[in-house]
């Protein structure tokens, strides 16, 4: 497909990504799972859904974590969202946003009659404020996200006006996520960085409460201006991160909604009397993040290399790469479920690549071990979620195969959330950590390559990348951005920061009594239409 206007092809995804309805997943009597739907839906009722971790800040300026997505698609509503054909359609938006002629200039106009969670109204000064906040505060995670941006309007009540520095084609994707959350101006101007302690949003659901870390509230809200299809009166969050206990939680009936069932669960689960599986391919990845140069917290310069050998040396790099046996990992930690890969974006993109992964060469990994002159055995970190059976196993299984080449991989389990701070520290060798994926291959890239990204764990700070980055932004033409990904992931493959090792499949679990939710290849829960049964 040739270049097309940008205000046409901004929602005119390709074929190949709307093939991807294979990525949905519905509650509906259809499915996997032991018994039938206990009755038709009602209003009332709450839902309880196990987490595999616990979010981090319930603040979308701050936050980072796919958990915490999954609460804020309940609570915090974004300017666009997809649907359950994975395309991109206005929510808080009234329509597709309006682009000239050269790209740099995006005229959104607002649905009308909207209030945030606390009464107040959602108009085009709230948008500014939020908008101007995440691109100036200094903790904001969403300010790499919304460089292009260079002035935000409010042309009048319904109607905003982002002016670009130079045109930036994921845009509209990127209002489709976090950076596309409008919060409250009053409750942001009391509480400032405290925001996450109590949000408001707009959303079927409101906070009410996160009286610990691993469990946070929420109840139906007010105000919402589409509540007549809200029936839960509230969904309550709780962290479960042992899969099999989360799974044996599901068949007990002690939580309604299991996310991310863990491969090794799925056969039980798939004859347990009153639990269905939503199976979608992820739009994510799974990897091991190498703290190459993240010596002064993530986003910020100057990336010095930090003291550790692989971060030394890229022979060395290489050599850890070469051990990975990307087939076996999949065998032995995912029961073959998942697809094996080396690049970030995952294959049922338009804009996936034929870059060939290199196959397992461990004679070839001694050779750069001895070429770098480091004493054997290497000694490596690898950093891996705590209480979590399948993060453990993946680490051993990495350890054996590194062990082959001369490393000797301590894996080092770690509470998620302090996981996460110590990698945006710099605290870290190496750190097992995934993504969930986005629409736009671009942000399964730039989060983690870009230097001035808040996600840079690793410290990447490469003039090729960041050069190959700013020209995929530049254009819309479908295949001139193949190219370009392409050309990227081999860059990827040479500087090995960041070592791609799957797509996963994410397996939503549910009591039948539930139905209602709404679950695509983007991972998130969905609640507004969900009910109780029954």
């Amino acid at each position: 497909m040739g270049a097309i206007p940008m205000r046409q092809r901004r929602f005119l995804l390709p074929a190949a990504l709307v093939a991807a309805a294979g990525l949905v997943a519905c509650s509906t009597p259809s499915g996997t799972g032991g018994g039938p739907s206990s009755g038709p839906a009602k209003s009332g009722g709450t839902v309880t859904i196990g987490l595999a971790e616990a979010p981090d800040a319930l603040d979308p300026t701050v936050a980072s974590t796919y958990v915490g997505r999954i609460v804020f698609a309940n609570m915090c509503e974004k300017l666009y969202d997809v649907d359950a054909d994975l395309r991109i359609q206005p929510q808080l938006a009234a329509a597709e946003p309006e682009i000239d002629e050269d790209g740099k200039s995006y005229t959104i106009k607002l649905r009308p009659g909207v209030k945030f969670n606390d009464g107040t109204p959602l108009d085009a000064a709230a948008v500014k404020t939020t908008i101007d906040h995440y691109r100036t505060d200094p903790k904001s995670s969403r300010a790499a996200e919304l460089s292009s941006v260079e002035s935000v309007t409010a042309v009048d009540d319904e109607t905003v006006r982002l002016d670009l520095k130079v045109p930036f084609s994921p845009l509209t994707s990127i209002l489709a996520d976090r950076s596309g959350m409008i919060l409250s101006s009053k409750q942001l101007k009391k509480l400032g960085g405290d925001f996450g302690t109590d949000p408001v949003c707009v959303g079927p659901f409101a906070f009410e409460e996160r009286p610990s870390t691993d469990r946070i509230v929420l109840k139906k809200s007010t105000e919402y201006y589409d509540k007549a299809k809200v029936r839960l009166d509230g969904v309550t969050f709780t962290v479960v991160t042992q899969p099999n206990v989360r799974a044996a939680n599901l068949r007990s009936g002690d939580i309604d909604i299991a996310d991310r069932v863990e491969p090794t669960d799925t056969k039980q689960l798939e004859s347990a009397e009153g639990v269905k599986l939503l199976p979608v391919t992820s739009l994510g990845y799974d990897g091991m993040t190498i703290n190459v140069s993240n010596s002064n917290g993530a986003g910020k310069s100057p990336h010095r290399t930090v003291d550790n050998p692989l971060a030394r040396s890229a022979e060395l790099r290489e050599a850890f790469a070469l051990t990975i046996d990307r087939d076996a990992v999949n065998k032995v930690v995912n029961e073959g479920q998942y697809v094996p890969a080396c690049t970030p974006i995952p294959p049922t993109s338009p804009y996936a690549t034929d870059t060939p992964c290199p196959k397992v060469d461990v004679a070839r990994a001694k050779q750069l071990v001895r070429q770098s002159g480091v004493k054997t055995p290497i000694p490596v970190e690898v950093v891996v979620q705590a209480a979590n059976s399948q993060a453990t196993k993946l680490g051993t299984v990495i350890q054996s195969m590194a062990k082959k080449a001369g490393f000797e991989v301590k894996v080092q389990p770690t509470e998620f959330t302090t996981g996460l701070s110590n990698a945006q520290a710099g605290k870290f060798e190496v750190f097992n950590v995934g993504w969930s994926g986005r629409l736009d291959p671009d942000q399964n890239i730039a989060p983690f390559w870009d230097p001035t990204s808040t996600n840079s764990y690793s410290g990447a700070d490469y003039d090729d990348v960041t050069k190959l980055i700013a020209e995929e932004r530049a254009t819309t033409d479908e295949a001139e951005r193949k190219r370009i990904f392409t050309e990227l992931t081999e860059a990827f493959l040479e500087h090995n920061n960041l070592i791609y090792l799957n797509h996963p499949k994410l397996i939503l679990g549910h009591r039948t009594d539930v139905t209602g939710i709404a679950y695509f290849g983007d991972g998130l829960i969905r609640l507004k239409t969900a009910a109780k049964t029954g």
